[in-house]
């Protein structure tokens, strides 16, 4: 049976894609900006200034606070 699943490797690979879909609010992304993202809030802060969404979801987060770190500084 090589090629079928285990129920518990279904159910891990079926929390995985909830979670990266799930919207988090921006405050939560700051309490666990550092533990989720890597970065401290401040960074997370300045990545989100003058966003309008209320929930982002975390590779959305990550992407935008990527960006933000690549900016150059005028």
């Amino acid at each position: 049976m090589a090629g079928k699943k285990s129920k518990g490797s279904e159910a891990a690979s079926a929390l995985v894609a909830a979670i990266s879909s799930a919207g988090y609010r921006m405050e939560e992304l700051l309490v666990f900006s550092e533990a989720v993202l890597g970065v401290k809030p401040e960074i997370l802060a300045g990545a989100m200034l003058g966003r309008e969404r209320k929930l982002l979801q975390i590779d959305e987060a990550k992407r935008l606070v990527d960006q933000f770190l690549r900016k150059k500084v005028l």
